[in-house]
C-alpha cells in the first residue's frame, strides 16, 4: 500500500495510526520481503517527464493518536530531478531551456582558469557583470567536482538510476526530524548570488513556517539536507559553471515537496539499525600521509507498524558510508547519482520501500570503483549494491526500544583565512554567502594548553546538529567533506550506540581536515596547480581555514553530550 497516494495528511492517519501490531508482531527473526513496486505514489521514474512544481497540497494538522512502545511515526518520499523547463514557463520562467547540445556548452579553457586566479579584481569583476561569472551558455547544466569551471555539460539523465530527492520523516509524537538527500555534488547552506530563498537555512525556516508542518513540530533544525556528492551529478555550488534559474527553482521546490510528501506519509512504524564492516569498499586517498579510513557502514531502517505478519513493509531504508563517488564516466554527458544511486536502487529492490545514502567521513578516502560488468560493459553491480548486501534482513537488526527524539542545534562564524577560495566566492565563482565580519576560533582537544587558533577579516556561518533516537541512535551532521579521523572520532565517544556521523549535510563548504592533518603550503592555492601529487593535496585548496575540522569536532561533541 502507498501511503503517498494519500490525499491528505488526516486520510493517512485515521486508519493507520488505530492499528495495535507493535515490532513484536512483524517478528525479529529474517522474514520474506514484499516484491519491489517500480514506483512510488508522487514520483516520478526515470525518463518520465518531470511534474510541474505545483504547490503542496496542504496537510491538515491533527492532533496524531498516541504511539505504542517501541514505535515511531515515519514516512518517506522521493521526487525526480528530470528538468521541467516547460513546466517552468508556466511558474515564472518563460524563457525557461535546457541546452543539451554538448558543443553549444561551452568549457572553461584551463588557461582562462589560471586567468581567473591570478588576475585582478576589475577583470573578475567583468565576467560576473554578465550574469554568471563563468563564461558559459546559461541554458546548460553541468556536473560538479572536477577542477574547477564549468567543464562536464549535461545532455541526459540516466534511464535506469535518475536522480532524485529523498527524504524520511521521523515522529516521536512531540519532535520531528527530515533526514533529505539529494542526488548532487552539493547544496549551500546560504547562497550569495543565485537567490534569496534556496539556502538550506531559508528552506528549513521556509518549511517550519508552514502552519500544516509547524502544528506537526516542524522547526527550522527538523530539516537536514544531504548531497551525495556524486561528481556526475548536478552542481549546485557555483563552482563548476551557475545553475539556470528556473533550474534551481524547480529543485528547490522539489527538495520542499518531498519533505512535505514524507511528513504527509506519516505512519506508526519501527526502527532498527545495524553496522557492518565494509572496509574492502572504499581507501585511503591523500598522497602525502596515511589514515584511517572509515570502514564501517551504518544502517535504519523504518518498518511499518501495521504490517502483515511475516510480510514486514519497509518504509526506507537507509545507509551511511564514507567513499567519494567517483566511479562513472563525466565524458558521458549522462547525469548520474553514482553508486549512491545504486546503493538507493538496490535498497529498493530488496526491501521495499525508499532507499537513501548518506556520506560520511569521505573527505580524505575514495571509492574501491568495483562496478562488476556485463559483457556489454553495462554496470551489473557496484559498490552500492554490494554495500545493500550487507545490511541485515528485515528483523534482524538492532531494535530500537525507546525512540524520543531530542535535537541540538547550533551555528557558529567560521574565519575564513584561505584567500583563492575567498576571492572565488567573492564574485560568485564559488557561490557561498561570506560576511564581512571578523571572527576568531580557538579550539580542539585541549584548548587551553594547545588550541587551534584562526582569525581572519571575513567569515562564515556554518551549521551543526546532533539528533538521537533514544538510547541506540546519534546523527550528527558535518558542513562538508569531514575526514574519517573525524568521523571515527565521533563513533568512538558513543561507543554504546549506532553513530551517523554524515558529512556534506546542511552545507557542502569544502574539505574539513583536522588542523593535523592540514597542509598550510597548499592551503593558498597550490593544490589547485599539482594536484594532490608529490609533496601536497588539492583538498587543502578546498579548505576554507586549518581549524575548520578542529571546530566542527568539538561543536559536535558537545552536542552530542546535550542529547545523552
Amino acid at each position: 500500500m502507498h501511503r503517498l497516494a494519500k490525499t491528505t495528511l488526516v486520510a493517512g492517519l485515521t486508519g493507520a495510526l488505530t492499528v495495535s501490531a507493535a515490532w513484536a508482531g512483524i517478528g525479529l527473526v529474517p522474514v520474506p520481503v514484499p516484491e519491489p513496486v517500480d514506483e512510488v505514489a508522487g514520483s516520478v521514474l526515470p525518463g518520465e517527464t518531470a511534474p510541474e512544481t505545483a504547490e503542496a497540497a496542504p496537510a491538515s494538522p491533527v492532533d496524531l493518536p498516541g504511539l505504542k512502545g517501541g514505535q515511531v511515526f515515519a514516512g518517506a518520499a522521493k521526487t525526480s530531478l528530470l528538468p521541467d523547463p516547460e513546466g517552468m514557463k508556466a511558474k515564472g520562467f518563460p524563457d525557461a531551456r535546457w541546452e543539451t547540445d554538448p558543443a553549444k556548452c561551452k568549457r572553461l579553457d584551463p588557461a582562462l582558469f589560471e586567468q581567473l586566479v591570478s588576475n585582478t579584481e576589475e577583470e573578475i569583476d567583468h565576467l560576473a557583470s554578465a550574469g554568471s561569472p563563468w563564461p558559459e551558455n546559461p541554458n546548460c547544466l553541468y556536473m560538479g567536482g572536477y577542477g574547477l569551471g564549468p567543464m562536464y555539460p549535461i545532455s541526459s539523465f540516466d534511464e535506469t538510476l535518475g536522480l532524485w530527492v529523498r527524504a524520511l520523516a521521523i515522529r516521536d509524537g512531540e519532535e520531528l526530524v527530515v533526514l533529505t538527500v539529494i542526488d548532487a555534488e552539493g547544496w549551500l547552506w546560504d547562497y550569495a548570488h543565485k537567490c534569496d530563498d534556496c539556502g538550506i537555512k531559508q528552506i528549513g525556516e521556509a518549511l517550519a513556517a508552514e502552519p500544516e508542518l509547524a502544528a506537526l513540530g516542524m522547526k527550522p533544525e527538523s530539516f537536514n539536507l544531504h548531497a551525495t556528492h556524486a561528481h556526475t551529478a548536478m552542481d549546485f555550488l557555483g563552482g563548476w559553471g551557475f545553475v539556470p534559474d528556473w533550474y534551481m527553482a524547480q529543485a528547490t521546490e522539489t527538495i520542499k515537496q518531498t519533505v512535505r510528501d514524507a511528513v504527509a506519509a506519516l505512519e506508526p512504524a519501527v526502527l532498527e539499525v545495524g553496522q557492518a564492516e565494509a572496509r574492502e569498499h572504499n581507501s585511503e586517498r591523500r598522497g602525502t600521509y596515511r589514515s584511517a579510513e572509515e570502514a564501517e557502514l551504518t544502517w535504519l531502517r523504518a518498518v511499518a507498524a501495521d504490517s502483515p505478519k511475516g510480510r514486514p513493509e519497509v518504509l526506507a531504508t537507509l545507509g551511511a558510508f564514507a567513499a567519494h563517488p567517483v566511479t562513472e564516466d563525466a565524458d558521458s554527458g549522462v547525469a548520474h547519482p553514482d553508486w549512491p544511486g545504486w546503493f538507493a536502487k538496490a535498497a529498493e529492490d530488496r526491501f521495499g520501500g525508499v532507499g537513501m545514502h548518506f556520506m560520511t567521513g569521505l573527505g580524505n578516502v575514495t571509492g574501491a570503483k568495483n562496478h562488476r560488468h556485463n559483457e556489454d560493459g553495462t554496470v551489473r553491480r557496484s559498490t552500492g549494491a554490494e554495500l545493500v548486501d550487507l545490511i541485515a534482513p528485515v528483523g534482524a537488526g538492532r531494535a530500537v526500544d525507546k525512540t524520543d527524539l531530542r535535537i541540538a542545534a547550533t551555528t557558529w562564524k567560521q574565519p575564513v583565512t584561505n584567500v583563492p577560495l575567498d576571492a572565488l566566492g567573492a564574485p560568485g565563482f564559488f557561490d557561498r554567502q561570506f560576511d564581512n565580519s571578523p571572527a576568531t576560533v580557538r579550539t580542539g582537544k585541549n584548548a587551553d594548553k594547545a588550541p587551534c587558533t584562526s582569525t581572519a577579516p571575513q567569515s562564515v556561518e556554518l551549521p551543526a546538529r546532533a539528533i538521537a533516537i533514544g538510547d541506540d541512535v546519534v546523527i550528527t551532521t558535518g558542513p562538508g567533506e569531514l575526514f574519517s579521523n573525524l568521523t571515527n572520532t565521533l563513533k568512538e565517544k558513543a561507543p554504546d550506540r549506532v553513530v551517523f556521523p554524515l558529512a556534506q549535510i546542511n552545507d557542502s563548504l569544502g574539505y574539513m581536515p583536522q588542523s593535523f592533518e592540514h597542509s598550510p603550503v597548499g592551503h593558498q592555492g597550490l593544490g589547485f596547480v599539482v594536484g594532490g601529487y608529490v609533496f601536497v593535496n588539492y583538498e587543502d585548496s578546498y579548505a576554507i581555514d586549518r581549524c575548520v575540522g578542529d571546530m566542527v569536532l568539538e561543536t559536535t561533541l558537545g552536542l552530542m553530550s546535550q542529547v545523552r
